[in-house]
């Protein structure tokens, strides 16, 4: 049996898929497969916080801005 990968590592990888899709939204088609694993193992997780989740989600605006601002 595996075990479950970190709860910190599943969380980076939904906000890197949430920030992709975001961007991709404001230049042409987003891939969205990659946002819903990445959202489905972080709410699998066994140390799933509803905190945390939003924290990930915040940060993936905050890199949007970011890359709304510098164009890239």
């Amino acid at each position: 049996m595996t075990s479950n990968p970190d709860i910190t590592v599943l969380y980076q990888e939904f906000t890197a898929a949430l920030t992709e899709v975001l961007a991709e939204n404001s230049v042409g088609a987003a891939r969205r497969g990659r946002l819903a694993r990445a959202r489905a193992a972080v709410k699998k997780h066994p140390k799933y916080s509803e905190h945390e989740y939003f924290l990930a989600v915040e940060a993936a605006f905050t890199r949007w801005e970011a890359i709304l601002i510098t164009g890239r």
